[in-house]
């Protein structure tokens, strides 16, 4: 599983909760971090400083973190991620989902990967 980061226009914060994520990862908490503000995105657009309060949660380092989302490195990462979806012609919408180059709409993920699962054979 790979995690991309498209964040929407119209979401103010969506850009900087995208750093926050990132940030995270330098301390090995991407998906935690990431989990958390999806599932609160709805409040995020009212506390800018919500994911503090997440990184408090999963025990990162504070200070890191301030310094890590000052890290050019990762707006370019998010920039570089942006330009690649928009090259795909590929709805632009959030979350997408992708095997083998397909987008698949949430309901139907399930039954693709059950079924790439059955034609493998075991193989990993």
């Amino acid at each position: 599983m790979v995690y991309k980061n498209f964040p929407l226009r119209n979401h103010k914060q969506a850009n900087l909760a995208a750093l926050y994520s990132l940030a995270s990862g330098k301390q090995g908490k991407y998906v935690e971090m990431h989990k958390k503000i999806m599932n609160s995105y709805g409040e995020l657009k009212k506390n800018q400083h919500l994911p503090l309060e997440f990184a408090r949660e999963l025990g990162l380092n504070i200070d890191q973190l301030k310094a890590d989302l000052k890290d050019p490195g990762l707006q370019k990462q998010i920039d570089a991620e942006i330009s690649e979806l928009r090259s795909t012609k590929l709805r632009l919408a959030v979350p997408k989902f992708l095997i083998n180059g397909e987008e698949i709409q949430l309901r139907a993920l399930q039954k693709k990967i059950d079924e790439i699962l059955s034609n493998s054979n075991g193989v990993n």
